[in-house]
Protein backbone atom coordinates (compact mmCIF):
# COMPACT_ATOMS: atom_id res chain seq x y z
CA UNK A 1 0.00 0.00 0.00
CA UNK A 2 1.31 3.52 -0.83
CA UNK A 3 1.89 6.10 1.33
CA UNK A 4 2.03 9.70 0.43
CA UNK A 5 5.33 11.22 2.42
CA UNK A 6 5.12 14.95 3.76
CA UNK A 7 6.74 15.72 0.97
CA UNK A 8 4.63 14.44 -1.42
CA UNK A 9 1.73 15.95 0.41
CA UNK A 10 3.44 19.64 0.57
CA UNK A 11 3.77 19.13 -3.46
CA UNK A 12 0.23 18.21 -3.89
CA UNK A 13 -1.00 21.15 -1.47
CA UNK A 14 1.14 23.87 -3.53
CA UNK A 15 -0.20 22.71 -6.68
CA UNK A 16 -3.51 22.71 -5.95
CA UNK A 17 -2.90 26.35 -4.31
CA UNK A 18 -1.87 27.25 -8.28
CA UNK A 19 -4.92 25.83 -9.90
CA UNK A 20 -7.08 27.91 -7.57
CA UNK A 21 -4.83 31.10 -7.83
CA UNK A 22 -5.11 30.74 -11.78
CA UNK A 23 -9.29 29.78 -11.59
CA UNK A 24 -11.04 33.39 -12.22
CA UNK A 25 -13.26 34.21 -9.46
CA UNK A 26 -16.59 35.21 -10.90
CA UNK A 27 -18.92 37.67 -9.07
CA UNK A 28 -22.33 35.89 -8.11
CA UNK A 29 -24.89 36.39 -10.32
CA UNK A 30 -28.57 37.18 -8.94
CA UNK A 31 -30.23 34.54 -7.10
CA UNK A 32 -33.21 32.72 -8.70
CA UNK A 33 -36.15 34.41 -8.41
CA UNK A 34 -39.19 32.63 -6.48
CA UNK A 35 -41.97 31.73 -8.99
CA UNK A 36 -45.54 31.26 -8.65
CA UNK A 37 -47.50 29.64 -11.82
CA UNK A 38 -50.21 31.79 -12.40
CA UNK A 39 -52.43 29.45 -13.88
CA UNK A 40 -52.65 27.86 -9.97
CA UNK A 41 -55.02 30.34 -9.18
CA UNK A 42 -57.30 30.50 -12.45
CA UNK A 43 -55.40 33.05 -14.63
CA UNK A 44 -56.33 32.40 -18.68
CA UNK A 45 -54.31 34.39 -20.85
CA UNK A 46 -54.91 37.71 -21.93
CA UNK A 47 -55.43 39.81 -25.52
CA UNK A 48 -52.02 40.93 -26.32
CA UNK A 49 -53.82 43.55 -28.10
CA UNK A 50 -55.87 44.57 -25.13
CA UNK A 51 -53.03 44.65 -23.16
CA UNK A 52 -50.84 46.73 -25.70
CA UNK A 53 -53.43 49.17 -25.64
CA UNK A 54 -53.74 50.36 -22.54
CA UNK A 55 -56.35 48.18 -21.18
CA UNK A 56 -55.40 47.56 -17.25
CA UNK A 57 -55.98 43.92 -17.24
CA UNK A 58 -53.45 42.31 -14.46
CA UNK A 59 -51.98 44.42 -11.59
CA UNK A 60 -49.36 42.48 -9.11
CA UNK A 61 -49.03 44.88 -6.06
CA UNK A 62 -47.28 44.45 -2.08
CA UNK A 63 -49.45 44.34 0.79
CA UNK A 64 -47.07 44.16 3.16
CA UNK A 65 -43.43 42.35 2.39
CA UNK A 66 -44.74 38.48 3.23
CA UNK A 67 -48.35 39.05 1.24
CA UNK A 68 -49.19 39.96 -2.14
CA UNK A 69 -52.55 41.44 -4.09
CA UNK A 70 -52.62 39.85 -7.42
CA UNK A 71 -55.95 40.87 -9.91
CA UNK A 72 -56.44 39.86 -13.44
CA UNK A 73 -59.44 39.37 -15.97
CA UNK A 74 -61.46 36.30 -16.08
CA UNK A 75 -63.31 35.08 -18.84
CA UNK A 76 -66.84 34.25 -17.08
CA UNK A 77 -70.30 35.06 -17.76
CA UNK A 78 -70.99 39.07 -16.70
CA UNK A 79 -74.35 39.58 -15.21
CA UNK A 80 -76.56 42.08 -16.38
CA UNK A 81 -77.78 45.00 -14.84
CA UNK A 82 -80.90 47.32 -15.12
CA UNK A 83 -80.06 50.72 -16.85
CA UNK A 84 -76.81 50.29 -18.02
CA UNK A 85 -74.98 53.27 -19.32
CA UNK A 86 -74.72 52.37 -23.28
CA UNK A 87 -70.85 53.23 -22.85
CA UNK A 88 -70.32 50.49 -20.82
CA UNK A 89 -68.01 46.91 -21.21
CA UNK A 90 -68.09 44.93 -18.93
CA UNK A 91 -65.74 42.21 -17.71
CA UNK A 92 -65.31 40.71 -14.35
CA UNK A 93 -61.82 40.98 -12.20
CA UNK A 94 -60.73 38.33 -9.64
CA UNK A 95 -58.63 39.55 -6.72
CA UNK A 96 -56.22 37.25 -4.66
CA UNK A 97 -54.60 37.77 -1.84
CA UNK A 98 -51.42 35.92 -1.57
CA UNK A 99 -48.81 34.30 1.16
CA UNK A 100 -45.06 34.58 0.47
CA UNK A 101 -43.32 32.89 -0.09
CA UNK A 102 -45.97 29.30 0.20
CA UNK A 103 -48.31 31.42 -2.46
CA UNK A 104 -51.52 30.00 -0.24
CA UNK A 105 -53.94 31.53 -1.26
CA UNK A 106 -55.34 33.52 1.54
CA UNK A 107 -58.95 34.94 0.29
CA UNK A 108 -60.53 35.27 -3.03
CA UNK A 109 -63.44 37.93 -4.42
CA UNK A 110 -64.52 38.85 -7.97
CA UNK A 111 -65.22 42.32 -9.10
CA UNK A 112 -67.77 43.75 -12.24
CA UNK A 113 -66.39 46.55 -13.77
CA UNK A 114 -67.58 48.57 -16.38
CA UNK A 115 -64.58 49.85 -18.35
CA UNK A 116 -61.18 49.15 -19.18
CA UNK A 117 -59.10 52.03 -17.66
CA UNK A 118 -56.93 51.40 -14.30
CA UNK A 119 -59.16 50.20 -11.04
CA UNK A 120 -56.60 49.49 -8.61
CA UNK A 121 -54.34 52.01 -6.76
CA UNK A 122 -52.52 51.33 -3.75
CA UNK A 123 -52.55 53.21 -1.31
CA UNK A 124 -49.90 52.00 1.52
CA UNK A 125 -49.65 50.64 4.64
CA UNK A 126 -52.07 47.86 3.73
CA UNK A 127 -54.60 49.81 2.36
CA UNK A 128 -56.24 49.78 -1.82
CA UNK A 129 -58.27 52.03 -3.64
CA UNK A 130 -60.72 50.44 -6.20
CA UNK A 131 -62.90 51.99 -8.67
CA UNK A 132 -66.06 50.85 -10.01
CA UNK A 133 -67.17 53.51 -13.07
CA UNK A 134 -66.56 57.40 -10.93
CA UNK A 135 -66.36 56.06 -7.35
CA UNK A 136 -64.30 55.17 -5.53
CA UNK A 137 -64.04 52.64 -2.11
CA UNK A 138 -60.82 51.74 0.12
CA UNK A 139 -60.37 47.94 1.40
CA UNK A 140 -57.33 46.25 3.41
CA UNK A 141 -56.48 42.71 2.73
CA UNK A 142 -54.83 42.37 5.65
CA UNK A 143 -56.22 43.87 8.22
CA UNK A 144 -59.75 42.59 7.87
CA UNK A 145 -58.60 38.82 7.47
CA UNK A 146 -59.28 37.87 10.47
CA UNK A 147 -62.86 39.06 10.71
CA UNK A 148 -63.59 37.09 7.54
CA UNK A 149 -64.31 40.24 5.33
CA UNK A 150 -60.91 40.99 3.62
CA UNK A 151 -62.26 42.78 0.76
CA UNK A 152 -65.12 44.72 2.75
CA UNK A 153 -65.22 47.81 0.55
CA UNK A 154 -65.40 51.61 2.93
CA UNK A 155 -66.53 54.41 0.62
CA UNK A 156 -64.34 56.99 -0.09
CA UNK A 157 -64.77 59.15 -2.80
CA UNK A 158 -67.98 59.30 -5.40
CA UNK A 159 -68.99 61.68 -8.35
CA UNK A 160 -72.56 61.52 -9.89
CA UNK A 161 -71.76 64.49 -11.88
CA UNK A 162 -67.99 64.43 -12.93
CA UNK A 163 -66.06 61.85 -14.97
CA UNK A 164 -62.17 60.97 -13.23
CA UNK A 165 -59.61 61.78 -15.83
CA UNK A 166 -56.44 60.93 -13.66
CA UNK A 167 -55.42 59.65 -9.68
CA UNK A 168 -52.34 60.45 -8.87
CA UNK A 169 -50.70 58.49 -5.00
CA UNK A 170 -47.74 60.14 -4.31
CA UNK A 171 -44.46 58.07 -3.57
CA UNK A 172 -44.74 58.02 0.29
CA UNK A 173 -48.68 57.59 0.05
CA UNK A 174 -49.90 60.85 1.68
CA UNK A 175 -51.52 62.89 -0.69
CA UNK A 176 -54.40 61.74 -3.55
CA UNK A 177 -54.58 64.05 -6.45
CA UNK A 178 -58.42 63.28 -8.19
CA UNK A 179 -58.51 65.12 -11.92
CA UNK A 180 -61.85 64.81 -13.27
CA UNK A 181 -63.91 66.63 -15.86
CA UNK A 182 -67.78 66.87 -16.51
CA UNK A 183 -69.38 64.05 -17.50
CA UNK A 184 -71.38 64.68 -20.59
CA UNK A 185 -74.36 61.99 -21.96
CA UNK A 186 -72.63 58.84 -23.91
CA UNK A 187 -72.87 58.85 -27.59
CA UNK A 188 -74.93 55.73 -29.00
CA UNK A 189 -73.02 52.19 -28.10
CA UNK A 190 -69.99 52.15 -30.46
CA UNK A 191 -69.70 48.58 -32.31
CA UNK A 192 -66.57 46.39 -30.08
CA UNK A 193 -63.85 46.53 -32.17
CA UNK A 194 -62.42 43.43 -33.44
CA UNK A 195 -59.14 44.09 -32.14
CA UNK A 196 -58.36 46.06 -28.82
CA UNK A 197 -60.92 47.50 -26.28
CA UNK A 198 -63.71 49.58 -27.86
CA UNK A 199 -62.59 53.26 -28.67
CA UNK A 200 -64.04 55.95 -27.08
CA UNK A 201 -63.89 59.96 -27.17
CA UNK A 202 -61.39 61.40 -26.03
CA UNK A 203 -61.78 64.65 -23.14
CA UNK A 204 -62.09 67.64 -25.39
CA UNK A 205 -59.48 69.51 -24.96
CA UNK A 206 -61.85 72.21 -24.19
CA UNK A 207 -63.54 70.73 -21.11
CA UNK A 208 -61.39 72.24 -17.91
CA UNK A 209 -60.42 70.06 -15.79
CA UNK A 210 -61.30 69.89 -12.02
CA UNK A 211 -58.01 68.78 -9.97
CA UNK A 212 -58.66 68.04 -5.84
CA UNK A 213 -55.93 67.17 -3.63
CA UNK A 214 -56.54 65.25 -0.50
CA UNK A 215 -54.40 64.42 1.97
CA UNK A 216 -54.75 60.65 3.11
CA UNK A 217 -54.43 60.18 6.87
CA UNK A 218 -54.45 56.41 8.46
CA UNK A 219 -56.50 55.84 11.50
CA UNK A 220 -54.76 54.91 14.92
CA UNK A 221 -55.52 51.42 14.25
CA UNK A 222 -54.31 51.27 10.95
CA UNK A 223 -57.94 49.94 9.71
CA UNK A 224 -58.57 52.80 7.19
CA UNK A 225 -57.65 55.48 5.60
CA UNK A 226 -59.55 58.92 4.99
CA UNK A 227 -59.11 61.97 2.68
CA UNK A 228 -58.73 65.37 4.28
CA UNK A 229 -59.54 68.17 1.14
CA UNK A 230 -56.70 70.28 1.26
CA UNK A 231 -57.79 72.41 -2.55
CA UNK A 232 -58.45 72.58 -5.83
CA UNK A 233 -57.36 74.05 -9.09
CA UNK A 234 -58.52 74.67 -12.34
CA UNK A 235 -56.65 73.62 -15.14
CA UNK A 236 -56.82 73.14 -19.65
CA UNK A 237 -55.50 69.53 -19.38
CA UNK A 238 -54.55 66.48 -17.30
CA UNK A 239 -51.15 65.92 -16.29
CA UNK A 240 -48.65 64.60 -14.28
CA UNK A 241 -48.19 67.19 -10.49
CA UNK A 242 -44.59 67.41 -9.15
CA UNK A 243 -46.48 67.59 -5.62
CA UNK A 244 -45.99 66.88 -2.07
CA UNK A 245 -47.78 67.35 1.13
CA UNK A 246 -45.14 70.27 2.20
CA UNK A 247 -45.10 71.91 -1.74
CA UNK A 248 -44.45 71.66 -5.14
CA UNK A 249 -41.79 71.84 -7.55
CA UNK A 250 -41.35 74.30 -10.47
CA UNK A 251 -39.54 74.21 -13.37
CA UNK A 252 -37.49 77.26 -13.93
CA UNK A 253 -36.49 78.28 -17.67
CA UNK A 254 -32.82 80.06 -17.67
CA UNK A 255 -32.71 80.35 -21.53
CA UNK A 256 -29.74 78.15 -23.86
CA UNK A 257 -31.25 74.76 -23.14
CA UNK A 258 -30.67 75.44 -19.09
CA UNK A 259 -33.13 74.90 -16.41
CA UNK A 260 -33.45 74.86 -12.45
CA UNK A 261 -36.06 73.49 -9.62
CA UNK A 262 -37.60 75.29 -7.41
CA UNK A 263 -39.36 73.95 -4.31
CA UNK A 264 -42.36 75.78 -3.33
CA UNK A 265 -43.83 75.49 0.34
CA UNK A 266 -47.60 75.77 0.50
CA UNK A 267 -46.12 78.16 3.43
CA UNK A 268 -44.89 80.88 0.86
CA UNK A 269 -40.99 79.76 1.23
CA UNK A 270 -39.08 78.85 -2.27
CA UNK A 271 -35.77 76.52 -2.29
CA UNK A 272 -34.04 76.99 -5.01
CA UNK A 273 -32.56 73.52 -6.39
CA UNK A 274 -30.40 72.10 -8.91
CA UNK A 275 -29.89 73.00 -12.32
CA UNK A 276 -30.73 70.62 -15.39
CA UNK A 277 -29.48 71.08 -18.31
CA UNK A 278 -31.79 69.49 -21.48
CA UNK A 279 -32.78 70.47 -25.37
CA UNK A 280 -36.68 70.11 -23.91
CA UNK A 281 -38.54 71.32 -20.97
CA UNK A 282 -37.68 68.22 -18.06
CA UNK A 283 -40.37 66.91 -16.33
CA UNK A 284 -39.74 66.05 -12.40
CA UNK A 285 -41.46 63.78 -10.33
CA UNK A 286 -40.94 63.19 -6.82
CA UNK A 287 -39.39 59.44 -5.50
CA UNK A 288 -39.53 60.45 -1.81
CA UNK A 289 -40.40 63.86 0.71
CA UNK A 290 -36.84 64.33 0.10
CA UNK A 291 -35.62 63.21 -3.37
CA UNK A 292 -36.82 63.48 -6.83
CA UNK A 293 -36.02 62.63 -10.64
CA UNK A 294 -36.47 64.54 -13.64
CA UNK A 295 -36.30 63.44 -17.02
CA UNK A 296 -35.19 65.39 -19.80
CA UNK A 297 -33.36 65.37 -23.21
CA UNK A 298 -29.80 65.53 -24.90
CA UNK A 299 -30.72 66.65 -28.32
CA UNK A 300 -34.00 66.57 -30.00
CA UNK A 301 -37.30 66.40 -27.76
CA UNK A 302 -37.00 62.54 -26.72
CA UNK A 303 -36.61 62.07 -23.36
CA UNK A 304 -34.06 59.82 -22.97
CA UNK A 305 -32.02 61.21 -20.09
CA UNK A 306 -32.97 60.65 -16.27
CA UNK A 307 -31.44 62.26 -13.23
CA UNK A 308 -31.61 62.07 -9.41
CA UNK A 309 -31.93 65.22 -7.03
CA UNK A 310 -32.16 65.98 -3.22
CA UNK A 311 -33.75 68.95 -1.78
CA UNK A 312 -30.09 70.19 -0.69
CA UNK A 313 -30.00 71.17 -4.20
CA UNK A 314 -27.54 68.97 -5.50
CA UNK A 315 -27.98 66.80 -8.69
CA UNK A 316 -26.58 63.33 -7.23
CA UNK A 317 -26.75 61.60 -10.76
CA UNK A 318 -27.18 61.84 -14.42
CA UNK A 319 -27.56 58.77 -17.39
CA UNK A 320 -28.97 57.90 -20.47
CA UNK A 321 -32.07 55.98 -21.27
CA UNK A 322 -31.33 54.18 -24.53
CA UNK A 323 -33.66 52.28 -27.18
CA UNK A 324 -37.19 53.86 -28.14
CA UNK A 325 -39.95 53.32 -25.73
CA UNK A 326 -43.24 54.13 -24.68
CA UNK A 327 -45.23 53.86 -21.26
CA UNK A 328 -42.86 54.42 -18.70
CA UNK A 329 -44.18 53.69 -15.28
CA UNK A 330 -42.92 53.85 -11.52
CA UNK A 331 -42.88 51.86 -8.59
CA UNK A 332 -41.44 53.60 -4.98
CA UNK A 333 -40.11 52.28 -1.86
CA UNK A 334 -39.02 55.27 -0.28
CA UNK A 335 -38.23 53.64 2.81
CA UNK A 336 -35.19 51.58 1.33
CA UNK A 337 -34.25 54.86 -0.91
CA UNK A 338 -35.23 52.87 -4.44
CA UNK A 339 -37.56 52.99 -7.04
CA UNK A 340 -38.34 50.94 -10.50
CA UNK A 341 -38.59 51.87 -13.87
CA UNK A 342 -40.66 49.85 -16.26
CA UNK A 343 -40.73 50.83 -19.99
CA UNK A 344 -42.21 48.99 -22.84
CA UNK A 345 -39.41 48.46 -25.52
CA UNK A 346 -39.86 49.54 -29.37
CA UNK A 347 -38.15 48.02 -32.27
CA UNK A 348 -38.37 51.25 -34.15
CA UNK A 349 -39.63 54.93 -32.52
CA UNK A 350 -43.41 55.30 -33.04
CA UNK A 351 -46.07 57.89 -33.11
CA UNK A 352 -47.31 59.22 -29.47
CA UNK A 353 -50.90 58.53 -28.44
CA UNK A 354 -50.37 56.21 -31.30
CA UNK A 355 -52.11 52.08 -30.78
CA UNK A 356 -49.67 49.37 -31.52
CA UNK A 357 -49.11 46.02 -32.31
CA UNK A 358 -47.02 43.17 -30.84
CA UNK A 359 -44.53 42.83 -33.89
CA UNK A 360 -43.27 46.67 -33.26
CA UNK A 361 -42.97 45.76 -29.71
CA UNK A 362 -39.79 44.10 -28.16
CA UNK A 363 -40.28 43.75 -24.57
CA UNK A 364 -41.05 45.59 -21.20
CA UNK A 365 -38.12 46.10 -18.86
CA UNK A 366 -37.85 46.79 -15.68
CA UNK A 367 -35.03 48.52 -13.87
CA UNK A 368 -34.33 49.33 -10.13
CA UNK A 369 -32.53 51.90 -8.95
CA UNK A 370 -30.95 53.41 -5.64
CA UNK A 371 -31.98 56.61 -5.59
CA UNK A 372 -29.57 58.21 -4.03
CA UNK A 373 -26.31 56.71 -6.62
CA UNK A 374 -28.03 55.92 -9.40
CA UNK A 375 -26.68 52.45 -9.35
CA UNK A 376 -29.02 49.74 -11.12
CA UNK A 377 -29.76 46.76 -8.55
CA UNK A 378 -31.68 44.46 -10.67
CA UNK A 379 -32.86 44.32 -14.62
CA UNK A 380 -35.89 41.98 -15.02
CA UNK A 381 -38.38 41.48 -18.25
CA UNK A 382 -41.85 41.69 -18.00
CA UNK A 383 -44.40 39.21 -19.66
CA UNK A 384 -47.18 39.46 -21.32
CA UNK A 385 -46.29 43.17 -21.84
CA UNK A 386 -48.72 45.43 -20.11
CA UNK A 387 -48.75 49.21 -21.35
CA UNK A 388 -50.73 50.33 -17.88
CA UNK A 389 -47.71 49.33 -16.62
CA UNK A 390 -49.03 47.19 -13.38
CA UNK A 391 -47.47 43.90 -13.79
CA UNK A 392 -44.54 45.17 -11.46
CA UNK A 393 -44.08 46.17 -7.93
CA UNK A 394 -41.24 46.96 -5.33
CA UNK A 395 -41.81 45.51 -1.90
CA UNK A 396 -42.39 48.18 0.90
CA UNK A 397 -38.84 48.05 2.34
CA UNK A 398 -36.74 47.77 -1.40
CA UNK A 399 -35.69 44.52 -0.75
CA UNK A 400 -37.59 42.90 -3.19
CA UNK A 401 -39.08 42.99 -6.88
CA UNK A 402 -42.19 40.98 -8.24
CA UNK A 403 -43.05 40.56 -11.94
CA UNK A 404 -45.13 39.12 -14.06
CA UNK A 405 -43.03 37.06 -16.47
CA UNK A 406 -44.26 33.96 -19.04
CA UNK A 407 -47.51 33.48 -16.78
CA UNK A 408 -45.88 33.43 -13.88
CA UNK A 409 -45.13 35.78 -10.45
CA UNK A 410 -41.37 36.19 -10.39
CA UNK A 411 -40.02 37.60 -6.81
CA UNK A 412 -36.14 38.88 -7.08
CA UNK A 413 -34.43 39.40 -3.81
CA UNK A 414 -32.47 42.70 -3.73
CA UNK A 415 -29.11 43.65 -2.40
CA UNK A 416 -29.13 44.46 1.16
CA UNK A 417 -28.61 48.81 1.74
CA UNK A 418 -24.78 49.13 1.87
CA UNK A 419 -23.49 51.40 4.59
CA UNK A 420 -23.10 54.30 1.99
CA UNK A 421 -26.69 54.01 1.09
CA UNK A 422 -27.77 53.95 4.49
CA UNK A 423 -26.04 57.08 5.44
CA UNK A 424 -27.26 58.63 2.30
CA UNK A 425 -31.32 57.65 3.16
CA UNK A 426 -31.12 58.99 6.57
CA UNK A 427 -29.22 62.46 5.40
CA UNK A 428 -32.16 62.38 2.42
CA UNK A 429 -34.73 62.26 5.08
CA UNK A 430 -33.23 64.89 7.45
CA UNK A 431 -33.48 66.99 4.10
CA UNK A 432 -36.96 66.60 3.74
CA UNK A 433 -38.91 69.91 3.85
CA UNK A 434 -41.48 69.93 7.19
CA UNK A 435 -44.73 68.51 6.43
CA UNK A 436 -47.79 70.99 7.06
CA UNK A 437 -51.27 71.25 6.51
CA UNK A 438 -51.92 74.40 5.02
CA UNK A 439 -54.02 74.88 1.99
CA UNK A 440 -52.44 72.96 -1.72
CA UNK A 441 -52.29 76.10 -3.64
CA UNK A 442 -50.30 77.37 -6.49
CA UNK A 443 -48.92 80.98 -5.27
CA UNK A 444 -47.80 82.42 -8.66
CA UNK A 445 -51.26 82.16 -10.06
CA UNK A 446 -53.80 81.97 -7.00
CA UNK A 447 -57.12 84.10 -6.98
CA UNK A 448 -58.43 86.25 -4.29
CA UNK A 449 -60.27 85.04 -1.70
CA UNK A 450 -63.40 87.20 -2.98
CA UNK A 451 -63.26 84.97 -6.07
CA UNK A 452 -63.87 81.67 -4.53
CA UNK A 453 -66.75 79.89 -5.38
CA UNK A 454 -69.20 78.79 -2.21
CA UNK A 455 -70.07 75.65 -3.71
CA UNK A 456 -65.87 74.84 -3.87
CA UNK A 457 -66.15 74.40 -0.05
CA UNK A 458 -66.28 70.71 0.74
CA UNK A 459 -69.75 70.28 2.40
CA UNK A 460 -70.40 69.28 6.45
CA UNK A 461 -72.65 66.52 6.04
CA UNK A 462 -73.39 63.67 3.86
CA UNK A 463 -71.10 61.76 1.80
CA UNK A 464 -68.04 63.15 0.09
CA UNK A 465 -68.53 63.31 -3.68
CA UNK A 466 -66.68 65.18 -6.51
CA UNK A 467 -69.70 66.43 -8.18
CA UNK A 468 -68.28 67.91 -11.00
CA UNK A 469 -63.79 67.73 -11.02
CA UNK A 470 -60.81 65.72 -12.62
CA UNK A 471 -53.54 58.77 -12.57
CA UNK A 472 -50.84 57.40 -12.20
CA UNK A 473 -55.40 58.06 -12.26
CA UNK A 474 -58.40 56.13 -13.13
CA UNK A 475 -60.52 57.09 -16.42
CA UNK A 476 -62.90 55.56 -18.24
CA UNK A 477 -61.51 56.23 -21.46
CA UNK A 478 -59.32 53.41 -23.19
CA UNK A 479 -57.39 55.24 -26.18
CA UNK A 480 -53.57 55.42 -24.94
CA UNK A 481 -51.78 58.74 -25.22
CA UNK A 482 -48.53 57.61 -23.55
CA UNK A 483 -45.75 59.27 -25.66
CA UNK A 484 -42.39 57.59 -26.76
CA UNK A 485 -40.89 60.80 -25.74
CA UNK A 486 -42.03 60.22 -22.08
CA UNK A 487 -39.87 60.09 -18.92
CA UNK A 488 -41.82 58.10 -16.36
CA UNK A 489 -45.11 57.56 -14.43
CA UNK A 490 -45.46 55.89 -11.18
CA UNK A 491 -47.30 52.64 -10.14
CA UNK A 492 -48.71 54.67 -7.39
CA UNK A 493 -48.83 57.82 -9.83
CA UNK A 494 -50.47 55.47 -12.56
CA UNK A 495 -52.25 57.74 -15.77
CA UNK A 496 -55.38 56.02 -16.82
CA UNK A 497 -54.52 53.42 -19.49
CA UNK A 498 -56.25 55.06 -22.10
CA UNK A 499 -55.66 57.96 -21.30
CA UNK A 500 -52.07 58.75 -20.44
CA UNK A 501 -51.52 62.36 -19.61
CA UNK A 502 -48.90 64.63 -20.15
CA UNK A 503 -46.65 65.32 -17.03
CA UNK A 504 -47.10 68.77 -15.29
CA UNK A 505 -43.63 70.19 -15.30
CA UNK A 506 -45.08 73.53 -13.62
CA UNK A 507 -47.96 72.90 -11.35
CA UNK A 508 -51.59 74.19 -12.98
CA UNK A 509 -52.79 78.00 -12.01
CA UNK A 510 -54.86 77.73 -8.71
CA UNK A 511 -58.01 78.93 -7.77
CA UNK A 512 -58.46 80.35 -4.13
CA UNK A 513 -57.29 77.59 -1.62
CA UNK A 514 -60.17 76.21 -0.17
CA UNK A 515 -60.02 75.51 3.68
CA UNK A 516 -60.47 72.23 5.54
CA UNK A 517 -63.70 72.01 7.61
CA UNK A 518 -62.50 72.72 11.76
CA UNK A 519 -61.67 69.34 13.21
CA UNK A 520 -65.10 69.45 15.68
CA UNK A 521 -67.23 69.19 12.31
CA UNK A 522 -68.21 65.97 11.06
CA UNK A 523 -66.39 65.05 8.06
CA UNK A 524 -68.03 63.20 5.73
CA UNK A 525 -66.68 60.54 3.18
CA UNK A 526 -64.92 63.20 0.37
CA UNK A 527 -65.99 64.63 -3.07
CA UNK A 528 -65.18 66.25 -5.62
CA UNK A 529 -66.58 69.74 -5.76
CA UNK A 530 -67.28 71.85 -8.66
CA UNK A 531 -64.99 75.38 -8.81
CA UNK A 532 -66.16 78.24 -11.12
CA UNK A 533 -64.55 78.07 -14.23
CA UNK A 534 -64.87 81.48 -15.78
CA UNK A 535 -63.25 82.59 -12.61
CA UNK A 536 -60.26 80.43 -12.62
CA UNK A 537 -57.28 81.15 -14.59
CA UNK A 538 -55.85 78.10 -16.85
CA UNK A 539 -52.86 76.82 -17.65
CA UNK A 540 -51.65 74.75 -20.93
CA UNK A 541 -49.09 71.54 -20.08
CA UNK A 542 -46.58 70.45 -21.94
CA UNK A 543 -46.54 67.98 -23.97
CA UNK A 544 -43.64 65.83 -23.30
CA UNK A 545 -44.88 63.53 -20.49
CA UNK A 546 -43.64 60.81 -18.32
CA UNK A 547 -46.82 58.47 -17.64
Amino acid sequence: MYIPTPRCLLRSGLAWLLVLAATPLFARGPEQPLRIPLEDFGFQPLSPQFLLNGSSMLTLNYVDEKHLLVTFVTHRLIPRLPNEPADDQDRMVDAILLELPSAKILARTSWHLHDHAQYLWNLGHGHFLLRVRDSLTTFAPLANLSAGQPFAEHPFITSAERRLAVLIISPDSDLLIVESVKRKPPDEKPKTALFGPTPQPKFSEKDPVQINFYRLHSSDDATSVSPVFAGAVISKGTGDIPASTAGYLAVVDQGHQHWAFDFHSYAGKVNELSPFDSTCSPAPLFVSHSEFIAFGCRGGQTMQQIGGFNMRGEEMWEQGLFGAFIAPSLAYAPAGGRFALSRVMLRNSAVPDQMISNDEVSSQTVVVYQTGTGKQLLHADCSPVERAGQNFDLSPSGTALAVVHADAIEIYKLPPLTSKDESDLKLAQTSAPPENNLPIHFAAQAASSNDADADANPPQSGAQSFSQPSTQSGAANNTPSDSSQSGASTQQTAATPDATPAPQTTPPPATQPLADPSPDQHRPPPTIYTLPTDKAPTSDHPKDPPQ
